[in-house]
């Protein structure tokens, strides 16, 4: 049944829509609570994500939950999303993949020189993302450019990741790797699905696949792997 609203309630509906937003009502008493979670990790690390992404990242996290196999973030920041896959993943080992303090400079390496552009403003040093996962077990911290720090990996096999890569290359990276290691049932949920340096890898790359490429409004990509 859909909730009515008071005359404040449809201006600020009106209000919202003119700037691109909207109101959604968290029907469920578990939503609620991860709504709370969201504000509270949110007032202890930073976090980029829009609330519903946020929800929509505990939600799958805990669909994806499979015994024996392993949950992944390529592109951490300070921990925030990290932090959210923590709270729902359960006994899932965790693994980070982000360059963290490793310089990404390396001479005539094409992702190292688009990454030095674009994040030198935007770097968390590993010890603060440490610091934002205290308390989280089953945390493996992988640092440098992906995918050389992914190697030695190539034997596990994942229910869930969590790319949030940004630049074409990387992100191409991210689902050359985890695509094929992602177990059937398994969730990949991809960031800025609106800019074209993500939507363009992730189009490419599903392009005559049957898995299912869910875009979201507010930015999100989700993949379901059926093959």
């Amino acid at each position: 049944m859909q909730r009515r609203l008071t005359f404040r309630g449809r201006v600020a509906r009106w209000w919202l829509a003119r700037r691109h937003a909207t109101i959604v009502h968290l029907i469920f008493p578990e939503a609620r609570r991860d709504l709370e979670l969201v504000a509270r990790t949110r007032r202890q690390v930073p976090l980029l994500v829009e609330d519903a992404a946020a929800l929509e990242i505990l939600a799958h996290v805990r669909a994806a939950r499979r015994p024996g196999l392993a949950m992944a973030e390529a592109g951490v920041f300070a921990g925030g999303t990290a932090r959210l896959i923590c709270e729902a993943k359960g006994d899932a080992p965790l693994y980070l993949f982000d360059v963290f303090d490793a310089a990404p400079h390396s001479p005539g390496h094409e992702t190292a020189a688009e990454l030095a552009s674009r994040f030198s403003k935007l770097h968390v040093p590993r010890r603060d993302v440490e610091a934002a996962l205290a308390g989280c077990a089953g945390v493996h911290f992988r640092p440098g450019l992906f995918p050389e720090s992914a190697r030695g990996l190539e034997d596990l096999r994942f229910s869930f990741v969590h790319l949030d890569l940004d630049l074409e290359s990387s992100t191409r990276a991210g689902l050359e790797f985890f695509y094929p290691r992602l177990c059937r049932g398994g969730i990949l949920i991809g960031d800025d699905y609106n800019l074209a340096s993500v939507r363009r890898p992730f189009d490419a790359f599903f392009a005559g696949r049957g898995d299912p490429v869910v875009a979201l409004p507010w930015g999100q990509v989700i993949v379901v792997r059926t093959e």
